[in-house]
């Protein structure tokens, strides 16, 4: 059982750049938040910290142009 749990963390590690390709630029909500949720669980603080400045730089886009 331990074998399987590593699969996805091995697989986040090993697609991240994509993952976060997908989250950035990714037209579909659904697979955006797939992508996301797997970052989240199997991602390590690094790539947490990544992703949280990608949120907040988003929101600050957004509010620009509001």
């Amino acid at each position: 059982m331990s074998g399987a749990a590593s699969d996805p963390d091995r697989y986040v590690q090993e697609n991240k750049d994509t993952l976060v390709r997908i989250i950035k630029h990714g037209d579909d909500k659904f697979v955006r938040g797939l992508a996301l949720a797997a970052i989240i669980r199997y991602g390590d603080e690094p790539l947490l910290h990544d992703i949280e400045h990608e949120i907040d730089r988003a929101k600050q886009d957004m509010e620009e142009r509001v």
